[in-house]
């Protein structure tokens, strides 16, 4: 694991809760000399994350739209920056380009990139490990309606490892510390 892809949302007026958590995700990804593979946005928890890899060291891959770069909100965070076409584009990148994927809390556009890789790894596309970091219960009804999905025989995944839900930073850090070894 060398890769670690962050989907989270890029406002500005979070709570700090999610900030902290944000701070937390990115030094423990900069102090391991991890790449940061994030959507590349100057703001919010992308910002955040991506500033805390810096800080520590380590490298960022930023991969956005040319749309949002032109609304002026690339970052000047990533060590490399990509521009893509569309946000399909952009999003199979984010995929492709993580070794692991970690989606920290968001609204609908982490939650599109957090289905695109669930649905992506369904399909057999790749099989690799998919994080949701649950803070303050965030995610909670979108967990219990993925679980609905499966109960109701429309969700035909088999496997239990589909995801692997975290209550927060911290243990998320834990978890990305045992793919680590």
């Amino acid at each position: 694991m060398q890769n670690i892809t962050i989907f989270c949302s890029a406002s500005d007026t979070v709570a700090p809760i999610y900030k902290n958590e944000a701070e937390t995700v990115g030094q423990w990804i900069g102090t391991h000399h991890k790449t940061l593979v994030y959507g590349g946005a100057n703001g919010g928890l992308m910002e955040i994350v991506a500033k805390e890899v810096r800080d520590n060291g380590s490298q960022v891959l930023g991969i956005i739209t040319r749309h949002i770069a032109e609304m002026g909100r690339s970052s000047q965070q990533p060590t490399d920056l990509v521009t893509t076409d569309s946000m399909g584009e952009r999003k199979r990148l984010l995929i492709e380009r993580g070794d692991i994927l970690v989606a920290l809390p968001g609204g609908i556009g982490t939650i599109d990139e957090l289905f695109d890789a669930l649905t992506t790894k369904m399909l057999g596309t790749h099989d690799k490990p998919v994080i949701i970091c649950n803070t303050q219960g965030l995610f909670n009804a979108l967990i219990q309606q993925i679980e609905l999905l499966r109960k109701e025989n429309f969700l035909r995944y088999d496997r239990p490892d589909l995801y692997h839900i975290v209550p927060d930073a911290k243990t998320c850090c834990e978890l990305l510390e045992r793919y680590n070894r």
